[in-house]
């Protein structure tokens, strides 16, 4: 008999034994045996044997004990030509099992991830979210099911990949989990009009963080969005707006006609109170979207209505008349007149400059530009050179 048929044969007996085996000690040492045997040579198997060690290993292993299972998965998980049915199994299996199988196997496939997820516990969706490559759809299924945890290792991950869908719900879970903000930020493949966004809810360092990155814009495409996010201001519809929006908008609209649309209508606004109005002039005066002029005054830190006010060349007394005019409590009392007191040390042109990131809407794409510097950072620098 040749040396390859013997060696069938063997294997096959080996299979047959483990089957067979009704000692639970015994049958725990074939299947290690088993198992070192397909690890030694996993790429010399022909289809019928993997077919056989896939059944029989499947079979055995659900009876054995979770310890058992742990190992087979550890030495089964950087085999890329697994037994398919048992890598499945053992993916389904405790997290003790799984977690090898899940975070490192490349015998599973997208359709299998997503079965886990679909079906097992936020421990497995964890260790999915660990893999060193996430495909976009995996990503999807766990940004829809995953709890923080998951959503955080996940966004920590460099190797997952994101939808433009999936990395806008990412960004809206972050507004009420901080701790997802911080990797969020120091992703490289999270489109500035997300980027954008996340200035407005996140905390002061992570607010520098994202100005860092403020001029990784190309000019010419973002004097493009200006003018266009002038012209759709009166044509988007506002979060949450009065029932007198229409109205609001026509009186906007004639003052902007008239000419009369400037600091002293936006101070007359802030005064009686016209909410609608004053956001829409706003919005109008500083070349932002409406939504984007929400973000702006809804920034309780104030550092985004300064920056925007000095941009447009707000004098400092129509600074202090919104800021005061919005502000609610004690506590934002005092950062207003901590804001009051920079205010005027901040260039006109630094602020100009991250006005032009916030202008810019979905389809401005990104190049390497010069690096930008936050409010505090640009009022210490001044304050040096003097």
């Amino acid at each position: 008999m040749a040396a390859a048929e013997k060696g069938h044969v063997s294997r096959l007996k080996l299979l047959i034994d483990v089957a067979r085996e009704g000692s639970t000690e015994k049958r725990a040492d074939l299947l290690r045996e088993i198992t070192d045997v397909f690890m030694a040579a996993p790429d010399r198997y022909t289809s019928t044997e993997m077919q056989h060690f896939d059944v029989i290993l499947s079979k055995v292993t659900e009876s054995v004990e979770i310890a058992l299972r742990a190992e087979i998965a550890e030495k089964l998980a950087d085999t890329p030509n697994a037994p398919k049915n048992l890598i499945r199994q053992l993916a389904h299996d405790e997290i003790l099992v799984a977690q090898p199988v899940l975070e490192r196997s490349a015998a599973l496939t997208e359709d299998d991830l997503i079965r886990v997820i679909r079906q097992r516990t936020q421990d497995h969706m964890k260790a999915i979210s660990r893999r060193r490559e996430v495909p976009e759809t995996v990503s999807a299924e766990l940004v829809d099911r995953g709890d923080k945890e998951v959503l955080v290792t996940l966004a920590e991950n460099k190797g997952a990949r994101f939808s433009g869908e999936t990395m806008t719900k990412l960004v809206e879970h972050s507004r009420t989990l901080p701790d997802l903000q911080t990797p969020l930020t120091e992703r490289y493949d999270l489109p500035p009009h997300l980027l954008t966004q996340m200035y407005f809810f996140v905390s002061s360092a992570l607010k520098r963080e994202i100005l860092r990155r403020s001029d990784l814009l190309d000019p010419a495409l973002i004097d493009e969005a200006i003018e266009g996010n002038r012209a759709k201001i009166m044509k988007h519809a506002v979060e949450h707006a009065q029932n007198d929006y229409s109205t609001a908008r026509k009186y906007v609209e004639d003052k902007i006609k008239a000419g009369f649309l400037n600091e002293t209508l936006l101070k007359e606004l802030v005064e009686s109170r016209r909410s609608t109005e004053f956001l829409l002039a706003f919005a109008h005066h500083v070349g932002v979207d409406t939504s984007t002029a929400q973000r702006i005054l809804q920034d309780k830190s104030f550092e985004s209505l300064a920056i925007a006010c000095r941009a447009a060349g707000l004098e400092r007394s129509t600074f202090a008349k919104i800021v005061f005019g919005i502000q609610r409590g004690q506590d934002e009392q005092q950062k207003a007149l901590r804001i009051l007191d920079l205010y005027l040390k901040v260039p006109q042109e630094a602020a100009e400059r991250v006005m032009r990131f916030w202008r810019v809407r979905t389809e401005t794409p990104a190049v390497e530009k010069p690096k930008q510097k936050s409010i505090h950072s640009i009022v210490d620098r001044v304050a040096a050179q003097r």
